[in-house]
């Protein structure tokens, strides 16, 4: 979705009605310290989400414009 200094966001979910659908808020300083937006909950497969996002960053230097993952 977005990324600048402070925070990268990530769409996270496909289905508009699921309830676990959100946005992944990644602090840059501390991205071990990831949240859903609005929410205290942190879903297994929005970690895994995020765990590539930051793995990408760190190889490049940049955030990803995706950070999908294959769970078939």
């Amino acid at each position: 979705m977005s990324a600048d200094d402070e925070f990268a966001r990530y769409d996270y979910g496909i289905d508009p009605e699921d309830p676990l659908r959100g946005i992944i808020v990644i602090p840059v300083h501390d991205p071990e310290s990831w949240y859903m937006e609005g929410r205290d909950d942190h879903p297994r497969m929005a970690l895994s989400v995020t765990a590539r996002a930051v793995r990408e960053f760190e190889k490049s230097g940049n955030w990803p414009e995706w950070a999908s993952i294959f769970t078939g």
